[in-house]
């Protein structure tokens, strides 16, 4: 469920993340390079995520080589053995946890972690791949859930216009299917409301998925100027994506529901991100 749905990650995760430094397989090559050309640079031997000064590592995202301080990766160290890699900030700072903070991260640190991940699209049209997030699927053109017009529109909020979730018109579609009325795709927190933008031609150039509205507990709260997870099941999210077009780059960013008014910070930073970071070709 979309409420729960980032606890569990966090909490399958832990053990994986139980030591600190991360050993590399023998005879591994010093670089790899990607289907795009990207070279990027591997860390041999073990790596230390408390490491200070923070040494940088290198990403690829399609033929862009991206480098970065390693306490802004997702894991605190670096890319994965095969070069995938999601970046985390703190929310609402929007900077990096310290270094080794994310190794085995409490709940708290988990619901005040922001995730960036970067797609590169080189088969279609990039912008497609945003249309197709809110186009019902050829096999279930009439999922109310699953488009704008199957939704409540509501009035503009934050600059964006809100589709809730309408329940009863997706129950009577699950229902025709023959769902039964146990089943989790009855309830509102198995979906999510969508707020979008424009661009100036009319196009959806941003689409944020967040828990619905008919769940009010957020499941945070602050203290001491931080934000902790309540004792509560659960806590609300929002996913944002948007596009870099003169990257061909789709941009997942997920947050804290909270952070929803701050949408255009949020784009703004994992754009940053990317582009301000990428390591220029000499004589480029």
């Amino acid at each position: 469920m979309p409420l729960i749905r980032s606890l569990l990650v966090f909490a399958l995760a832990l053990p994986l993340a139980a030591c600190a430094q991360r050993d590399v397989p023998r005879n591994m090559s010093p670089t790899q390079t990607n289907e795009q050309g990207c070279t990027r640079k591997r860390s041999i031997g073990p790596q230390d995520a408390y490491a200070v000064p923070v040494p940088l590592k290198q990403a690829c995202v399609g033929p862009y080589l991206l480098e970065l301080p390693q306490n802004y990766y997702y894991n605190q160290m670096g890319p994965e053995h095969d070069g995938s890699f999601g970046l985390a900030l703190e929310y609402p700072r929007l900077l990096p946890f310290k270094p080794g903070e994310r190794i085995n991260p409490s709940v708290d640190v988990a619901v005040r972690t922001v995730t960036v991940d970067y797609a590169y699209i080189d088969r279609i049209d990039v912008r497609q791949v945003l249309r197709n997030a809110y186009t019902p699927r050829s096999y279930a053109p009439d999922d109310p859930a699953a488009s704008l017009e199957g939704r409540i529109q509501g009035e503009p909020v934050h600059g964006l216009v809100p589709y809730f979730i309408d329940i009863q018109k997706i129950r009577n579609y699950q229902r025709a299917r023959g769902i039964r009325e146990t089943a989790s795709v009855m309830k509102s927190d198995s979906h999510y409301d969508w707020y979008v933008s424009h661009d100036a031609s009319g196009e959806i150039d941003q689409l944020i998925e967040c828990t619905p509205r008919e769940i009010i507990e957020s499941g945070v709260e602050y203290r001491d100027g931080k934000m902790v997870k309540k004792k509560v099941y659960g806590f609300a999210e929002c996913k944002q994506k948007f596009v870099i077009e003169e990257l061909n780059t789709v941009v997942n960013v997920n947050y804290p529901r909270e952070g929803l008014p701050n949408w255009r910070k949020m784009e703004a930073r994992a754009r940053a991100l990317l582009i301000d970071n990428i390591r220029r070709k000499e004589g480029k």
